[in-house]
């Protein structure tokens, strides 16, 4: 619903976080394994001489370039596709099965999803789908150990639970190589990543830029707020929303964004009370009262007032969380 901005501290995290994976993990290392494949694609004998070549070269490139393209940001993303497109173009990829699932193996993404993405973002603090903003997409506080018995593998594996599912801004099918990098993967309900599939929708929640991190605006006009209060049924309160650099009706077919938030309008209704009852006076007197002693933060005191996160860095550690603010901001709960 608000894009996340990319600041130097978070590439910075990012960029250990990709410097160090799988360093202590008891498995073929992904340059290891890409390199055994090419291996084994020169000497097969399905393939002609030129599928050959072309398979290798893209491999090659991933061998290549896996630091670039663990650590890419969105707008490095953009340039990898069109790069690896002039060796075998995305949708020849999507076609080969047998080839980008290869690929999603040697690069350990099953691996990455189960443990250490989830170990990296659990330190984030985000604890809702992405896409909607309105599934709870937490990580569990606990590990467990899940014994392998597979071929090849020795020993225990420490691994946390999540509630969320790894979409792809580019579909792994089609940009298998980027099936590992940390700016193209969002942690997502399963209704909304079931929904969204491998479709392919042109943005993303990580943003370079600081004035552009607005994606999804709520709005309340003034006359459904009049409206309501002549006929306090709570079906009178529709609201609109407008999004930045996408389709709307495209990303509505796909998340019904207006469908689940239009059962919420019970929100707008709570809102409009809480603002009958916080008027600018009596929110200034409760803060003179306490004296500042345990409401110290005044984004802990609309929080409070909202009953849910204020500052709008902070909307994906709640449900609604977006909608709320926007709602509350609209009729000056919090400014």
């Amino acid at each position: 619903m608000r894009k996340i901005l990319i600041t130097k501290e978070l590439q910075d995290r990012v960029n250990d976080f990709c410097d160090k994976l799988f360093y202590d993990r008891d498995f073929e290392k992904p340059l290891v394994s890409l390199d055994s494949l090419k291996k084994k694609i020169a000497k097969s004998k399905k393939l002609t001489h030129n599928k050959k070549e072309k398979k290798k070269k893209y491999l090659e490139k991933i061998i290549k370039d896996y630091s670039r393209i663990l650590k890419a940001t969105p707008s490095e993303i953009k340039i990898l596709c069109e790069e690896f497109d002039k060796i075998i173009d995305s949708s020849v990829v999507a076609a080969d099965e047998t080839f980008y699932k290869s690929i999603l193996s040697c690069l350990r993404y099953d691996e990455l999803r189960n443990k250490e993405y989830l170990d990296f973002a659990f330190t984030f603090g985000y604890k809702c789908c992405f896409y909607c903003n309105a599934q709870l997409a937490v990580i569990l506080p606990v590990e467990f150990f899940k014994i392998n018995y597979g071929k090849n593998k020795k020993g225990d594996l420490k691994e946390r639970k999540a509630t969320f599912e790894l979409d792809h801004v580019k579909a792994k099918s089609k940009y298998p190589f980027l099936s590992t990098s940390f700016f193209n993967l969002i942690p997502s309900c399963s209704i909304c990543n079931k929904a969204k599939s491998n479709k392919s929708i042109e943005f993303n929640f990580y943003e370079e830029d600081p004035a552009k991190l607005s994606f999804i605006d709520f709005e309340l006009d003034e006359s459904v707020i009049q409206t309501y209060w002549k006929t306090k049924n709570k079906e009178d309160l529709n609201f609109t929303y407008k999004i930045e650099g996408v389709d709307k009706d495209s990303f509505n077919e796909i998340f019904r964004v207006q469908e689940i938030y239009d059962t919420q309008k019970d929100i707008i209704e709570e809102l409009l009370y809480i603002k009958e009852l916080y008027t600018p006076a009596y929110k200034q007197s409760i803060i003179d009262l306490l004296n500042n002693k345990l409401y110290t933060d005044t984004a802990m005191i609309d929080r409070i007032i909202m009953r849910n996160y204020a500052r709008p860095e902070d909307c994906y550690k709640r449900p609604f969380a977006k909608f709320t603010q926007d709602i509350a901001s609209k009729l000056k709960l919090i400014t």
